[in-house]
Formats: structure tokens, C-alpha cells, sequence
């Protein structure tokens, strides 16, 4: 199992720079990507975003590549047209202010224009660094969210054996409340008709109220989708949308016998039960 949160950053470097990649992954109903790049990345941007999509399914996936440092010095043009134009203007300026020193002409080289560093493209060798960086550090992302994946899988399975475990007390319990409703049932209506008993009209209104209180349905149902659940945990396909279905058909069942119940007992077991409900959807939004 998969979780959508998962982080992994490499420094390397190239022929022309040293660079970092990193990936940040965070949970999305869908797959969401974004790619911060410097300029002379930007041809590549759609590649990237396809490796990115074919490693990942699920997610806000970032993708960050950060040049810090060139290891090759870029070549220095000089203008020198703009040269020839300042000397003489900035001699005119030494003749008319009867400037004593001489012009230097070094001086001149530090004037804006004067040079100029050309562009410098992304060489193969420096690609082919970049992409096998990038591939590491999508390989080390994954193995975090698989890892992370495992935990929420084992908290997910505590949570299952907790509503399993609360859902067979509430049966249990509900047996017991309907005797008991039952036996109450029984005395008022003795002491309504005097002992005078109409047997028809009492098991009429048994069967009314073992209509109303019995949960057997609804914790069938319930364990159906616990036992569904637990076998879709282990399917390699993407599986956090359909669990958090299941999920909420869990919560509704056992919703449904807090409705049907007077009991208490059963009311702080309803409580816990949507607990770990809950615990377990908020997992569910987290997982690919």
C-alpha cells in the first residue's frame, strides 16, 4: 500500500553545473503536477512532466531543479563599437574638464554593454545527468511513500479489529435489550388490561418492536464491508477512493443502529465505532 505524502532531494553535478532535484509529494483527490525550473530547463519541462506522470498515479506531486553552481566559464564577447563610442565621449569629457590624469582605458571595460557573456545551452551529457538524478529521487519518494503506506495500513487494521470487536458487542447487547423491552412490554400491558391478556395483540406489538429494535441486517452488512475492505488493502491497483467508499457504508450502518437503540451501552459503542470510522477516512484520503 501507497501513501501520497512522500519528500526526496539529490545534489549532483554535470559537465556545465552542479544542481539539486527535488520532489515533494502531498495528497490529492487526483494527480496534480508542478515543476519549478531554471531558464535553461524550460524546453525540457513537458518531458519532465511525463516521467513524472508515468511514476506517479496519485498526488500533488512538486517537482524542484535548482542550478547553483557553473563549472564551465561562458564565453566574453566585447563590443566594440560601444568601446570606441565611450572613449571618445569620456575623452571629450577629460579635454573639457581639464582633467591632468590620463583615461584609462581599463576603465572603460567595467562601463555597462561593454561585455557581454553568451547563452549557454543544455548539453546531452548534462541532460543525461539530470534525468538519472531525477530518476533516484523519484525511486526514493516512492519508497517513502510506500513505507509510510505500510504504517497507515497497520493503524487502519487496528481500527477494523476495534469496530469489528464493538460491532459484535452491539449485537450481543441488542439481543439482550430486546428481551428486556420485550418483558417491559409484557408488564404494561398486563397492568393496562388487568392481567386480562390478549395474546394476538401482545405478539403483534412483539413483532412491532423486534421490528424497530433488531440490527441484525445492519451488522451484517456492516461486516460485509469490513471484510471487503480488509481484502481490498491488499489490491496493488489504486485504492483510496474505493475505501473511503466503503468506509462511508460502514458509517452509515452503524448510524443506523444508533438510530434503532435506546441503550446506552450501545450508544458509547456507537461513539467509538465512529471514531475509528473516521480515523480510518481521513487514512483513506492519504492512500493512492
Amino acid at each position: 500500500m501507497e501513501s501520497m505524502t512522500g519528500y526526496a532531494f539529490l545534489e549532483s553535478s554535470a559537465d556545465q553545473f552542479s544542481y539539486s532535484v527535488e520532489i515533494k509529494s502531498l495528497n490529492s483527490k487526483y494527480l496534480e503536477v508542478f515543476v519549478n525550473l531554471p531558464r535553461i530547463l524550460r524546453n525540457e519541462e513537458n518531458e519532465y512532466i511525463n516521467i513524472i506522470k508515468k511514476n506517479f498515479y496519485r498526488g500533488k506531486i512538486e517537482l524542484t531543479v535548482e542550478i547553483f553552481e557553473w563549472s564551465n566559464t561562458k564565453p566574453v564577447s566585447l563590443n566594440s563599437e560601444l568601446i570606441k563610442k565611450y572613449y571618445k565621449e569620456l575623452g571629450e569629457i577629460h579635454k573639457s574638464l581639464k582633467i591632468q590624469e590620463p583615461l584609462k582605458f581599463e576603465s572603460i571595460l567595467g562601463l555597462e554593454g561593454i561585455t557581454q557573456r553568451e547563452k549557454s545551452g543544455l548539453t546531452a551529457k548534462s541532460k543525461k545527468s539530470i534525468s538519472k538524478t531525477m530518476s533516484s529521487v523519484i525511486k526514493k519518494t516512492i519508497e517513502m511513500r510506500k513505507k509510510e503506506g505500510e504504517v497507515i495500513k497497520k493503524d487502519v487494521l487496528m481500527s477494523l479489529d476495534q469496530i469489528s470487536s464493538d460491532s459484535e458487542k452491539i449485537r450481543k447487547l441488542a439481543g439482550k435489550t430486546l428481551l428486556e423491552k420485550k418483558d417491559s412490554l409484557k408488564k404494561k400491558l398486563i397492568d393496562i388490561t388487568d392481567g386480562s391478556i390478549d395474546n394476538t395483540r401482545l405478539n403483534s406489538e412483539i413483532a412491532i418492536l423486534a421490528d424497530k429494535l433488531d440490527i441484525n441486517e445492519e451488522i451484517v452488512r456492516l461486516n460485509d464491508h469490513l471484510k471487503k475492505f480488509r481484502s481490498m488493502l491488499n489490491d496493488k491497483d489504486q485504492k483510496g477512493r474505493k475505501l473511503d467508499f466503503i468506509s462511508q457504508e460502514i458509517f452509515r450502518e452503524i448510524n443506523t443502529v444508533a438510530s434503532k437503540s435506546n441503550s446506552s451501552e450501545i450508544s458509547h459503542l456507537v461513539v467509538n465505532v465512529k471514531n475509528h470510522i473516521d480515523k480510518v477516512r481521513e487514512h483513506c484520503r492519504n492512500i493512492v
